[in-house]
């Protein structure tokens, strides 16, 4: 694992300005980004012009578009008509990937309900994710499931029933440590986690923040912070990362700011509103990220 070359950023988390993003790639000496909300559009309402404008930077920069974060299957795994325009997003989100010579797609598993592995859901969840990937097959393009607090993928024990039976070659995980601190009731994220999923680890979100009781009833348990700083011990996942072989990539989703960012827009992250502050943020975490790497 080396910086810059390990290393790539969630676009939004800077700017939804193409300007801004290339300068940000050439001051990092970044290979390129992800991409999920631009030009003040969501992913899935992203226009072919936003998506040629992305291609033509990648062509001009030397860029790789590391991932595509759709939110789909971010909806109710009882509503009927919500899946059925997730999976007509999934089909949309293909093209974008294949215009973008981009091979991963970033998904959820339903919104998070009480005993999130009992074994009927499960197998409707795997069912659902096979239908996807029929839809994605002869595509070369590969389905990360992110782990998110609010979805029945929440820890790591939860990611491996959930990858358990499919297939491995176009199935795997994005696994974000920091997402475990918004999970009631369970430990903090563990080094071991990515070692655990090691064998099905396709790509990796890095941020921070600090476990907290929520502002209001019912709120986030955790509030973001710079890398480095909060309850992720980043040292240890980069270490036990390098000592599991891991060749993916790394990919800073800042969430934080200096200006708190609304809970709603950390569900479903999009828009200049998201974007405001982005760059201050995510240039000091990838300061600290550098840091942390030179220590190993």
């Amino acid at each position: 694992m080396t910086f810059p070359q390990s290393f790539t950023f969630i676009a939004d988390e800077v700017s939804q300005d193409l300007a801004v993003l290339r300068a940000f790639v050439r001051e990092f000496k970044l290979p390129g980004i992800e991409l999920r909300s631009f030009a003040g559009r969501a992913f899935k309402d992203l226009t072919r012009e936003d998506v040629a404008a992305i291609a033509g930077a990648a062509k001009e920069e030397g860029w790789k578009i590391f991932g595509c974060s759709t939110p789909v299957f971010k909806c109710g795994i009882d509503d009927a008509a919500a899946i059925e325009q997730h999976r007509d997003i999934f089909k949309r989100s293909l093209e974008v990937a294949r215009a973008l010579n981009c091979d991963l797609l970033r998904i959820f598993t339903f919104l998070r309900q009480p005993d999130p592995l009992e074994p009927k859901r499960l197998a409707r969840i795997q069912e659902h994710l096979m239908g996807l990937v029929d839809l994605a097959k002869g595509s070369g393009v590969r389905i990360g499931i992110e782990n998110e607090h609010s979805c029945f993928t929440g820890t790591v024990e939860e990611m491996q029933a959930v990858l358990k039976g499919l297939p491995a070659a176009t199935v795997g995980a994005i696994w974000d440590p920091c997402n475990v601190l918004y999970v009631p009731g369970v430990p903090a994220p563990v080094p071991d986690n990515v070692t655990q999923l090691a064998p099905r680890l396709f790509h990796l979100h890095v941020k921070d923040s600090v476990r907290r009781p929520p502002a209001k009833p019912g709120g986030l348990i955790a509030v973001g912070t710079p890398v480095g700083v909060g309850d992720v011990d980043w040292r240890g996942h980069f270490l036990a990362l390098k000592a599991a072989g891991y060749r993916g990539m790394l990919s800073l989703e800042t969430h934080w700011r200096l200006e708190k960012i609304d809970d709603a827009l950390l569900h479903l992250p999009a828009g200049y509103g998201f974007s405001h502050g982005g760059d201050v943020a995510s240039r000091t975490c990838l300061h600290n990220i550098r840091a942390i790497v030179e220590t190993l």
